[in-house]
């Protein structure tokens, strides 16, 4: 999850527009963390995570160092990558959802448990959800802040590329109601911390036209599709390896959006000219 508020607005703001803090956002949508019957996603949790599951069970090499853009207060979208990673960094421009992700991570007792979501992966897996949950608390290394609007989203952090990035919902967050050319760019931010040949894999809502904000609906002219939002991957340097979209349940009156479908998309980061030539030099010299 991101919003887009200076990094001196962060101490200051509440969550966001609905909640005072990322506490309060999680205990009004995750009650129940695999719910199949969400108002505004359906049975899409499960999905979200066989998708996962499946991604990170495949023969690929992902390398070791995950960066997670727009973690918010959430960790289900790690854990199947928890078995893949031993250095995973979650970021985010709201300190207080950081703070959740530290608390879960030390076991805190007042963190907020996600032992469904890891029971859900273990079934899948074949393995105890405590070993699950052990392996992603280690696997994380550091909550940094981030701002997707940034040339270096992670400024004034600095990393070297990232083996993969994972990101979900972050990026229509970020620019709801900014247009098209803002969502590019922040594309091409978030991918420029991945290096060539990496992998990203994007969660987004498709077909939003309104969010509700205090009972009314918020417009939100940005209108993600399918095609646009592929096409901008493109546009940053990535090949779209895979896609495939969750339809969502018909919207009513009282639905939180009108989102149409969620998409899960993975993505391979081209080699340009300067790294092929600098693995070609290294190789040459026999690095």
């Amino acid at each position: 999850m991101c919003h887009r508020m200076s990094s001196k607005e962060v101490e200051t703001q509440p969550f966001d527009d609905d909640f005072e803090s990322a506490r309060e956002y999680l205990e009004f949508h995750w009650p129940d963390v695999m719910a199949i019957d969400n108002v505004d996603e359906g049975a899409a949790m499960p999905w979200i995570m066989d998708q996962f599951h499946r991604t990170f069970t495949e023969d690929k090499h992902f390398g070791e160092r995950l960066l997670d853009v727009g973690t918010g207060p959430t960790v289900y979208q790690l854990i199947s990558a928890s078995r893949v990673f031993t250095d995973i960094v979650c970021s985010d421009i709201h300190q207080g959802a950081l703070e959740e992700i530290r608390k879960w991570k030390n076991d805190d007792t007042d963190a907020f448990d996600w032992s469904s979501a890891l029971k859900h992966v273990s079934g899948l897996e074949g393995t105890r959800w405590e070993e699950r949950q052990g392996q992603l608390r280690r696997a994380i290394k550091d909550t940094v802040f981030c701002d997707v609007h940034n040339e270096n989203p992670l400024h004034p952090a600095v990393f070297r590329p990232f083996d993969t990035i994972i990101s979900t919902y972050c990026l229509e967050g970020a620019c709801f109601n900014k247009g098209r050319s803002t969502y590019k760019k922040a594309v091409k931010n978030v991918c420029s911390l991945l290096k060539p040949g990496g992998y990203i894999i994007l969660l987004s809502y498709i077909g939003v036209t309104y969010y509700l904000k205090d009972g009314k609906k918020d417009p939100d002219n940005l209108r993600l599709d399918t095609d646009f939002v592929l096409k901008s991957l493109s546009e940053a340097g990535i090949t779209v390896l895979e896609a495939s979209e969750f339809k969502t349940p018909d919207r009513d009156a009282c639905s939180y959006s009108d989102v149409k479908s969620i998409l899960y998309v993975v993505g391979k980061k081209d080699l340009n000219g300067d790294y092929l030539r600098l693995l070609s030099e290294n190789n040459d010299n026999g690095v």
